[in-house]
């Protein structure tokens, strides 16, 4: 016959206690910290799931920083070339102006000191800079476009692509190059500027109306570089949008396989502690200490 002492009772019932304890400990832990799982261990499919989307998720933040920088390039390109824009209307008026017979010396000579100013300003803007990079000069460090020996050179070729990847599947080119904007037909536009202020001094009308048609060439050109980069700017937001519509989902995905479900936990916690309280009273109404207990 085995014989039950009063310490294996004890003990017994000091292992039942610890049980109950550390059900209630882990419950209360999963409702203070919202999560299912502390331990990879404790839900092995869960925490696979969770890792893969981490990684989808890291990889996704990733993509979203570049386009978004692609954005930021893309903007600021599209708003130096409305400039551009803007300014190249503005010498088709006056070229207009200047070629008509009732425009005197002292106009035409003040049309010439205006072209030369916008001819600057477009220097300036074929030169701009995005993060201290020139935004029409390729892979260039240097300015685009500058005058060398008496004549305006450009910088970059037409092979100079700046790409960059914003997803797995898209690469988006964020660049055209100042030869692309300016050497309309194979003529700069800073070259043909030259000569307009020349043939305005000169009174040269016949240069004057040549002018006319190659702004218009000038103007053709700007609008065919404005619409490559808007199809890149479009392309950018709709990766953007695709992007962060991917990453709200990864994060429903992955609250659903690492957080507690919020009416459980408390569920849980409740049980647990009714069964530790239940567990508390029987073993102080099984364990009376008496001095039988202590003469065994």
């Amino acid at each position: 016959m085995i014989r039950t002492t009063f310490l294996s009772s004890t003990l017994g019932a000091q292992s039942r206690l610890m049980t109950r304890s550390s059900a209630l400990e882990r419950a209360s832990a999963r409702l203070s910290s919202g999560k299912a799982w502390t331990r990879p261990s404790e839900d092995p499919g869960s925490a696979a799931t969770a890792l893969s989307l981490r990684s989808e998720l890291t990889s996704l933040k990733s993509y979203e920083s570049v386009a978004g920088e692609a954005q930021s390039r893309l903007d600021i390109t599209d708003a130096q070339l409305s400039d551009v824009n803007s300014l190249v209307a503005r010498l088709k008026e006056l070229a207009v102006g200047a070629s008509t017979g009732t425009m005197n010396n002292e106009g035409r000579s003040a049309i010439a000191e205006e072209v030369r100013q916008i001819r600057d300003q477009l220097v300036g803007l074929a030169n701009a800079r995005y993060l201290d990079q020139p935004l029409f000069a390729g892979y260039n460090s240097s300015d685009a476009v500058a005058m060398v020996s008496g004549a305006w050179t450009f910088t970059g070729t037409p092979s100079e692509q700046i790409m960059r990847s914003v997803s797995d599947s898209d690469s988006i080119q964020l660049n055209v190059l100042a030869s692309d904007v300016f050497q309309a037909a194979g003529t700069d536009a800073f070259s043909m500027l030259d000569t307009f202020i020349n043939d305005l001094k000169t009174n040269n009308s016949a240069g004057m109306k040549v002018a006319i048609d190659q702004m218009d060439t000038f103007r053709t050109s700007v609008t065919t570089a404005r619409a490559r980069i808007g199809a890149a700017t479009n392309r950018a937001e709709t990766v953007l949008n695709s992007n962060r519509s991917r990453q709200t989902t990864i994060q429903a995905d992955l609250s659903k396989a690492e957080d507690v479900d919020l009416t459980e936990a408390i569920t849980d916690v409740n049980r647990q502690q009714a069964a530790y309280e239940a567990a508390l009273g029987a073993t102080a109404k099984s364990i009376q200490q008496s001095l039988v207990d202590f003469l065994r």
